[in-house]
């Protein structure tokens, strides 16, 4: 009874505590403080809009705009960049983001609580000094309450973005209206890629282009660069004539992934599978020492184990065979046979380790799953078919069914597309349309959507 009884917090008469840091985040993402921040150098800073809160690694928010004043001047231009909230200045180190270059787009550290007579100034791993608010002191109100406010928003599923001006115009459209926008955009961005990989298929060879659009897409958003650069630089002419562990060899050893170092910590299997490798790069190195990827190309940090380079490398080692079978997949527009290929992609080794030095998996698991195979088809083998048939790549997206990312979620939220169905919300086609909108309209908009267009081209096609 006494729990189901008490008063709600904003009667009792005990103190309610200090904000944790995701109650720090509510806070700067409802904006309940004050108009204008004063900053730690002595500046004072206007938030024109907050960023999208990011609820997986990296900054806590993204795209943040700000303009910073300095004695009462304004800046001329807007600053945009990544925004990260602590509960105190230390934590800056404490959680590593001074040698992390992921946080070196970070223009505004926000802290619950400053250090007193203390002075800590937070810098990115370029040494770069980043201006630090106190929120704490700045709030709309006392925290106390406040904190009913930003309970609400923690208790249910958190959004990323605040509804932007264009979620009023969109619910105001006539059925099938807003899906027919999406699929438009959709449609459009398809025509991009589809244009993109034409080229590389004129300047290289059909099955180059894919072994280059299968490298990228192996490396999701965090190494989809450096991935395709292993691909040109190892092109597949090359790597079909080595064997199997040359291939290997080759594509660890010019990504960088064969430590120097001693290996006498690793464990034997680990081991033994390196030994054989280094056996063929050490002679196979010197010409290749021009192409070599830095380290410093890779992205590790905040990566799931199973999603770490050393895995898609070794199932872009296993692809390079089963190429042409891909590629005739692709001619005959079986998709279901295309994604098969990939699912059976399999490496001994691989398969049961994230990593060269941490412990064995305690089960098998695929070198590519079913998400990323429904990511494959959509980014390249329907933007391949694209030039030449594309109703079939059109049919093809709208049956496809995905979750959505969480750029997809952003616009989503951004958009409130309420009037799609539950089926259409899931549609790859219209997916695909959310993130061509929010490209091209949310992520290039500072003005927290005052002077966005979107609203404006959707009462056209209204019309």
């Amino acid at each position: 009874m006494k729990a189901n009884y008490l008063p709600p917090i904003s009667l009792r008469e005990e103190p309610v505590g200090t904000p944790g840091e995701l109650e720090v985040q509510a806070l700067w993402f409802e904006q309940l403080h004050q108009p204008a921040l004063s900053t730690d150098d002595g500046r004072t800073v206007e938030i024109v809009q907050p960023g999208f809160w990011n609820h997986a690694g990296g900054p806590d928010f993204t795209r943040a705009v700000v303009r910073f004043f300095s004695e009462g001047k304004p800046d001329e231009e807007v600053t945009v960049g990544n925004v990260e909230v602590h509960l105190r200045p230390t934590d800056w180190n404490a959680h590593g983001h001074h040698a992390d270059p992921a946080y070196d787009e970070t223009v505004l550290h926000v802290v619950w609580q400053g250090m007193g007579a203390k002075a800590f100034f937070p810098a990115t791993a370029s040494f770069r000094r980043v201006p630090q608010v106190v929120l704490g002191t700045q709030l709309v109100a006392p925290w106390p309450e406040l904190q009913p406010l930003c309970a609400a928003l923690l208790h249910r599923p958190m959004p990323q973005a605040t509804p932007g001006r264009c979620s009023p115009v969109l619910a105001d459209l006539p059925d099938g209206k807003a899906v027919e926008i999406l699929r438009a955009a959709g449609l459009f961005r398809l025509r991009q890629k589809a244009q993109r990989w034409h080229w590389r298929q004129r300047l290289t060879s059909p099955e180059q282009a894919l072994h280059e659009a299968l490298a990228e897409a192996l490396g999701f958003h965090a190494n989809q660069i450096p991935m395709r650069l292993v691909a040109q630089r190892l092109p597949w002419k090359k790597l079909r004539g080595l064997d199997h562990e040359a291939r290997l060899a080759h594509l660890f050893g010019l990504s960088g992934f064969l430590p120097n170092e001693s290996v006498a910590r690793l464990h034997a299997e680990p081991r033994a599978w390196l030994r054989k490798l280094w056996e063929i790069w050490w002679k196979a190195r010197g010409p290749l020492a021009y192409a070599l990827l830095p380290k410093t190309q890779w992205r590790l940090a905040g990566l799931r184990p199973l999603n770490r380079p050393e895995r898609r490398l070794a199932a872009l080692a296993q692809i390079v065979t089963r190429l042409p079978e891909l590629r005739a997949a692709l001619q005959s527009r079986e998709a279901g046979r295309f994604g098969h290929i990939l699912l059976g992609i399999r490496d001994p080794f691989w398969e049961k380790h994230a990593t060269l030095t941490g412990a064995a998996l305690r089960s098998p698991c695929r070198l590519i799953g079913e998400e990323r195979v429904q990511d494959i088809l959509i980014n390249v083998f329907w933007p391949m078919v694209l030039p030449e048939d594309p109703e079939a790549a059109r049919l093809g997206l709208e049956a496809m069914s995905v979750a959505g990312n969480s750029a997809a979620r952003v616009a989503t939220q951004r958009m409130l597309t309420s009037t799609l169905t539950a089926k259409q919300q899931r549609e790859a086609l219209v997916q695909q349309g959310l993130l061509q909108i929010f490209r091209d309209y949310c992520q290039t908009d500072c003005s927290q959507c005052r002077d966005c267009t979107f609203p404006e081209m959707v009462r056209k096609w209204k019309g």
